[in-house]
């Protein structure tokens, strides 16, 4: 059945989103890493380098946790769907890893509690003063009270995808931003809007990190050699505009009306317009791969 474009669909969205996680998980890892050689170097113990290391990107951790739980998720759902009735036979494989995969999203923190308290501990750095957010948020406010320029055009490898995850960004401090100017201490029994922020960066985060990973790869080896990696993350990139719009307007409804609301509805627009991508070619050149190799192969 491998032949049919449905299915096809399904095992490269299987392994696009796979192969995103696993970037993000790669690049938290090693800010973990450097973070703890850099802790030891200064002379602190091997505890106290490791928990200060975990500390500094608990935030990655949150997101990690909410997104590799979830993929896990859709990956076992979709391989029941390919089964068909199959699925659900405890002769076949997908029957134990149904039951098995449902747990991770509830134990080590259900995920939208870690969806809250990565936007939590944000707003608490940012409070610190530990990061700057309420500096680029106040810019991006006033990005939007101006015209939009069109500035000279960027020819460099990867220029349009960085743009897209740079507005991305943007998308996700404008909404963040209003979120604390509006209610301020009271925030936090806003849960739905706090959830709208966390998949904004969730999502920005891991397409961010897939790129990352893509544009290294293909500076040690060349495009050819990662065509199929460049289509994943070109599909999961486009993919994610899509949900950060979503939940965007979610929380612009949530928090704005009149002229406020039609202000943050056209910067999310602006914000959130990616170019046009053969999303369905790219997704079948994944999956023949993934066919002929009869294995994830990425």
């Amino acid at each position: 059945i491998s032949k049919f474009g449905a299915i096809r669909y399904k095992l490269a969205q299987q392994a696009i989103r796979m192969y995103a996680v696993e970037s993000a998980i790669y690049r938290a890892g090693d800010d973990i890493y450097r973070k703890e050689q850099e802790l030891l170097a200064s002379g602190l113990g091997t505890n106290e380098a490791l928990l200060g290391a975990a500390r500094e990107f608990a935030v990655e951790c949150a997101i990690l946790k909410v997104e590799g739980s979830e993929v896990l998720d859709y990956v076992t759902d979709e391989g029941v769907q390919i089964y068909g009735g199959y699925g659900f036979s405890s002769d076949y494989p997908m029957d134990r890893n149904y039951r098995d995969s449902r747990i991770n999203r509830i134990f080590e923190g259900t995920n939208e509690i870690n969806r809250m308290l990565a936007v939590d501990m944000i707003l608490k750095k940012g409070l610190k003063g530990e990061i700057d957010l309420m500096g680029p948020a106040q810019a991006v406010q006033q990005e939007l009270m101006s015209i939009p320029s069109m500035g000279e055009s960027d020819d460099s490898a990867f220029a349009s995808e960085k743009k897209a995850i740079a507005n991305m960004k943007k998308a996700v401090l404008m909404v963040a931003g209003t979120a604390v100017q509006k209610y301020m201490n009271s925030l936090a029994k806003e849960q739905e809007v706090l959830m709208n922020i966390a998949d904004m960066a969730i999502k920005t985060y891991t397409a961010e990190s897939v790129m990352l990973r893509v544009e290294k790869e293909i500076a040690a080896k060349g495009e050819e050699a990662l065509a199929q990696q460049l289509d994943m993350a070109r599909v999961y990139l486009s993919d994610a505009i899509d949900l950060v719009e979503k939940a965007g307007r979610e929380a612009i409804a949530s928090m704005t009306e009149g002229d406020e609301q039609r202000l943050m509805s056209m910067g999310l627009k602006r914000f959130t317009k990616p170019d046009l991508f053969n999303v369905k070619d790219a997704r079948r050149r994944v999956a023949a791969k993934l066919i002929e190799a009869n294995e994830y192969c990425y």
